[in-house]
């Protein structure tokens, strides 16, 4: 499949692929992850008869640009970045699924677009761009990186000098690209079950540490909001987007409804 490319406003170019036919239903995969994510799996072959079916590879992922500023991570510009390409793909309105990070990016879309109809939302927390556990493993990811990737350029340290688990980072991960999109990510916004202007499912694995400690946190505020929390017995975090057979039926039904 041939992939396309939407420019965002700060001309960064945003990859994407678009199958079917039917009305929009936008697909953002999780942090470290791509648009092919959702293809594998087998979202992309089961929807594309009903829906047109967009996945998006998130700028800093996939084939999209991969800038090293956290100033090129704000929200506003990860969001401008998904409605470029729906209006490439000249649609106005639009279903938006997002998993775990895309989730978060999701979040921001529904609240400050008003062009979202439904949202879905898999193993992603609300509040703050990043919370609880997970932000102070963004804070210290943030604080251990610099000195290293610039010592490492400027020629003062060596590869082979450095702990094996920071040479097997660098091995496995664009850590210059990782380390401004999480920078980036802390300084997002609180996004509140209040400040949901569509109709959304939050879909969490009962085994999912993160979004679980986000589900007691806001669990009395979803009375008053949009909101529909289904908690999936048994699941983590990335076998709730892994099990397409009961998560497929739930955000269908609740797309058609």
């Amino acid at each position: 499949m041939e992939t396309l490319f939407a420019e965002s406003p700060d001309h960064i170019q945003i990859a994407y692929d678009h199958l079917g036919s039917g009305p929009a239903v936008v697909l953002l995969h999780g942090g470290g992850g791509r648009r092919q994510d959702w293809h594998e799996v087998g979202y992309v072959q089961r929807l594309k008869e009903e829906f047109t079916v967009i996945t998006i590879d998130l700028r800093g992922h996939g084939e999209s640009d991969q800038p090293t500023d956290p100033f090129d991570y704000s929200i506003s510009k990860m969001c401008q970045d998904i409605l470029a390409v729906v209006d490439a793909c000249k649609f106005k309105r639009f279903f938006l699924w997002g998993m775990s990070f895309g989730g978060k990016v999701s979040r921001y879309i529904a609240v400050q677009s008003g062009r979202v109809e439904k949202l879905v939302l898999m193993s992603t927390q609300l509040g703050p761009g990043v919370s609880g556990r997970l932000r102070q493993q963004a804070i210290e990811f943030r604080d251990h990186w610099p000195a290293i990737l610039e010592s490492l350029d400027n020629g003062s340290v060596e590869f082979a000098s450095l702990p094996p688990e920071d040479q097997d980072v660098l091995q496995r991960l664009n850590v210059p690209v990782l380390l401004a999109w999480v920078q980036a990510m802390l300084a997002w916004p609180r996004t509140d079950p209040q400040d949901f202007p569509c109709p959304t499912l939050w879909l969490v694995g009962s085994e999912d540490q993160d979004a679980m400690a986000s589900v007691n946190e806001y669990k009395k505020s979803l009375q008053d909001s949009l909101i529909d929390l289904h908690i999936i017995d048994g699941l983590e975090h990335d076998q709730v987007f892994e099990a397409i057979d009961t998560v497929l039926p739930l955000m269908r039904e609740f797309t058609a409804s």
